[in-house]
């Protein structure tokens, strides 16, 4: 959800971590916008591909999460690339940072990494996984940091989606499913971009996210009669 359009996807360089569903998904996104997803990690390390995670490589992340091995490199042996055992992807230089994978993943340490990367986005796919501490950092850097609460919106709205298809009886096109999402991750983004800077806080989109989000649940108590 982060407002990138001006300098687009193409040619920007991705680190990811996490090779399951979510950074499937990730992988299959960036390649169709054009950009270049160059690691995917596991609980035994993490894989450097130079070339891309793309066509094959990212059907073949599908057969990895199937196997119950849990071993990222699985990857790096049957495509040849570079393998750094025990270790997070979080050193290797791109534009766009995306945690895919755990809770606290990104540490202090791993943003000073980032920083010094000179990363410009951070957007967090998984559930939480940049600290408090870290994100404190990267947003003292002029990193803008995507906060999982609005990254992570997408997947509660295509479930939103699918019920509104249900209850009409309708069964939309995958790319009106998408038309739609990308509609909803835009307002959002106005959201979380316009509540910050209403609160002289522009560009932080962490902050802006929890206020528009505390402003939606009070409003919605108080629509309900229950205040």
């Amino acid at each position: 959800m982060l407002n990138i359009n001006n300098d687009g996807l193409a040619g920007k360089i991705v680190v990811i971590s996490g090779f399951g569903n979510v950074a499937w998904g990730v992988s299959r996104k960036m390649s169709q916008l054009g950009a270049k997803v160059v690691t995917l990690s596991g609980p035994d390390g993490y894989i450097y591909d130079p070339d891309g995670v793309i066509g094959g490589k990212i059907d073949y992340m599908l057969e990895m999460r199937a196997s119950n091995r849990d071993q990222v490199k699985d990857y790096a042996d049957k495509f040849s690339v570079r393998f750094f055992q025990h270790e997070k992807p979080w050193s290797v230089k791109g534009d766009i940072v995306m945690p895919c994978a755990t809770e606290n993943e990104i540490d202090v340490e791993d943003a000073k990494k980032v920083i010094a990367n000179k990363v410009k986005y951070v957007a967090e796919v998984a559930n939480m996984p940049t600290t408090i501490e870290a994100t404190k950092l990267l947003l003292e850097n002029n990193v803008m940091v995507g906060p999982s609460k609005a990254v992570n919106a997408g997947g509660v709205a295509v479930s939103g989606l699918e019920m509104s298809q249900n209850s009409m009886r309708m069964a939309w096109t995958g790319e009106e499913v998408d038309r739609r999402l990308k509609t909803i991750m835009k307002n959002i983004f106005a959201s979380c971009h316009n509540t910050a800077e209403e609160y002289d806080l522009s560009g932080n989109l962490v902050v802006g996210a929890n206020i528009a989000g505390f402003i939606k649940v009070a409003d919605a108590t108080l629509d309900q009669g229950l205040v």
